[in-house]
């Protein structure tokens, strides 16, 4: 790549960056491309559409949201290591509104692919481990943890402006749900993994049709 294609890309993804910060994804790849000094032709050169966009500026802290959940999955008390997922994937959606909507775009865009199959990996991980330690119930499986974990992105979202800390107490309300000692039966039957998919597919689709 030619130096001065280079420092566009670069000043593409710093703007990116901060404008997503400060205002979610609702911006659009033209307004990216304005805030960085640049026109939008040269813009769509660097980039296909906004969720490419997106998904550069926000690799680091995508990548570094996963690397600390596959750490979780490593933990050998499988309760202590779910534990340690839900805190590592969620407290940074608490604090990166930007990366809170990027994990809630199409999760069938080949980044939100790569996104869903390491994090179910953990998931399946974790599960096995506690079912297998005798810590969480034998009937969860892993699309109501995936389910858990969204629903308590969607609490970040609707309460974290006027209470950032108010997930913590929705986690541990959830969290113990798990336990064994939960006597409630779970008489619908589970979702499957098309399942979950098509909802957050359909979910993001709504969400970008404009108003």
């Amino acid at each position: 790549m030619r130096r001065d294609a280079a420092q566009n890309r670069q000043a593409l993804l710093d703007a990116a960056l901060e404008i997503f910060n400060e205002r979610g994804l609702a911006p659009t790849l033209d307004d990216v491309a304005r805030a960085a000094g640049l026109g939008v032709a040269t813009a769509y050169r660097h980039f296909a559409n906004k969720t490419d966009l997106a998904f550069a500026a926000l690799e680091a802290s995508v990548d570094s949201m996963l690397v600390a959940a596959e750490r979780a999955a490593t933990v050998s008390d499988g309760w202590a290591g779910l534990v340690e997922f839900f805190d590592v994937t969620i407290r940074p959606q608490a604090t990166q509104q930007a990366l809170r909507e990027m994990l809630s775009t199409d999760p069938e865009s080949p980044p939100m692919v790569e996104v869903h199959r390491r994090v179910g990996e953990c998931l399946g991980t974790l599960l096995e481990r506690a079912q297998r330690q005798g810590t969480v119930r034998g009937d969860v499986v892993v699309s109501d943890l995936a389910v858990l974990a969204t629903l308590l992105g969607e609490a970040v979202r609707l309460f974290g402006a006027v209470a950032p800390d108010s997930w913590e107490r929705f986690a541990a309300l959830v969290l113990d749900g798990l336990r064994p000692g939960s006597t409630t039966t779970l008489v619908a039957e589970p979702l499957s993994r098309e399942q979950f998919i098509a909802g957050i597919a359909s979910q993001a689709r709504a969400a970008s049709v404009p108003r």
